[in-house]
């Protein structure tokens, strides 16, 4: 039987066989935010009384199913900075180098203190870090995509992204306060970034590149 024909390009063939398998994972840890949203989803829907409008994520450390949100966090926080430290090899040189892969460490840092400070005020703090760490990981990543031609597109879909984040996490604060769906308002903030950060690893592990010279 015939094999449909698959045509790869010089770069990205050469791209993916200069990534060691250990790299390959790192880059994989970009698709956390998609388990981690299945994962408080699946207990929101278990936790008596949880409604997914309503209420927060945090929110779910209150129920009996408190534990296992909390594994969630310190999870998803771990594969943040597995993320980091993929992120800071593909980066090599150029703008953002340093301060994109800092920036999705400090993110992992919020999230695993909401792991361990389930009450406020140090949770809010943790959550503070956690947002807006990510946020200025998505501002940098449009810098330093503006003018690249092979991530063209980029650049005006991260500061979207971002923009689109800031948005719902302001009508998150306003429905948390005036009453309404702040739960579903923090968990569209959540999956603009999930998403984003998805595509990104998706094209990586395609075989792109973010610093062609690496």
């Amino acid at each position: 039987m015939n094999q449909p024909n698959r045509t790869i390009s010089p770069a990205g063939l050469e791209a993916d066989l200069r990534r060691s398998g250990a790299q390959k994972l790192l880059l994989a840890a970009g698709f956390s935010g998609v388990v981690f949203f299945s994962v408080f989803t699946i207990l929101g829907a278990l936790a008596p009384g949880y409604s997914f409008a309503r209420n927060t994520i945090s929110s779910l450390e209150f129920t009996p199913l408190g534990i296992a949100q909390r594994a969630n966090f310190l999870v998803f926080g771990l594969l943040l900075w597995a993320f980091a430290a993929a992120l800071h090899r593909e980066l090599g040189h150029g703008r953002g180098a340093l301060l994109i892969p800092l920036f999705q460490t400090f993110s992992g840092i919020g999230v695993i203190g909401d792991a361990v400070f389930i009450h406020d005020p140090l949770h809010l703090v943790c959550d503070l870090i956690a947002f807006n760490s990510a946020l200025l990981v998505l501002v940098t990543f449009a810098w330093r995509f503006w003018g690249d031609r092979q991530w063209n597109g980029w650049s005006a879909y991260s500061f979207i992204s971002a923009i689109l984040m800031m948005a719902f996490l302001a009508a998150f604060g306003a429905a948390n306060h005036l009453g309404g769906p702040a739960g579903l308002l923090e968990k569209l903030a959540a999956s603009t970034r999930t998403l984003w950060s998805a595509l990104l690893a998706a094209r990586l592990l395609g075989g792109a590149r973010l610093d062609p010279e690496s």
